[in-house]
This record gives C-alpha cells, sequence and structure tokens, in this order.
C-alpha cells in the first residue's frame, strides 16, 4: 500500500449561529468550564437556561450577552 497516495480529510464542525440553542455539554465545552460548574451557575441563576424534561438548554445569544453586560476584572 502506497501511504504517499492517502489522503486525509479534516472533520467539519458546524459554526454556531447567536441563535442555536445549546445542550449543557456544549455550554461547557463553550465556556471551557466543567459541565459541573455549568450546573451550579444555572442553580444559582448566573446562566440562562431552561428545563425541558430532565435537559436543559441555553441559547448560545444570552450566554454572548453574559460577556457583554460584564466589565472586566483588572487583577492588581
Amino acid at each position: 500500500m502506497n501511504l504517499d497516495n492517502r489522503r486525509v480529510s479534516a472533520v467539519e464542525v458546524p459554526e454556531m449561529s447567536s441563535d442555536e440553542i445549546m445542550n449543557i455539554k456544549e455550554v461547557s465545552h463553550y465556556l471551557k468550564i466543567p459541565v459541573s460548574t455549568v450546573y451550579k451557575l444555572v442553580q444559582d441563576r448566573k446562566v440562562p437556561a431552561v428545563k425541558l424534561g430532565k435537559h436543559w438548554r441555553f441559547m448560545k445569544k444570552d450566554l454572548n450577552h453574559l460577556f457583554e453586560q460584564r466589565e472586566p476584572e483588572i487583577f492588581k
């Protein structure tokens, strides 16, 4: 088998629109925090979410809005 002729294709990850609905794992990945922290933020009502049955759903635009509202913390 000639390895020089093999093609390697990249896996495409679809772009998320700002009105996309995300699950808890996607939010965890998007915010780069553990799933357990996302659950805690939801419980403390710091992140807007809707519970559908046993599952939490989030609007990406709501998550983005959280960052627009907050002023960056400056460490001294």
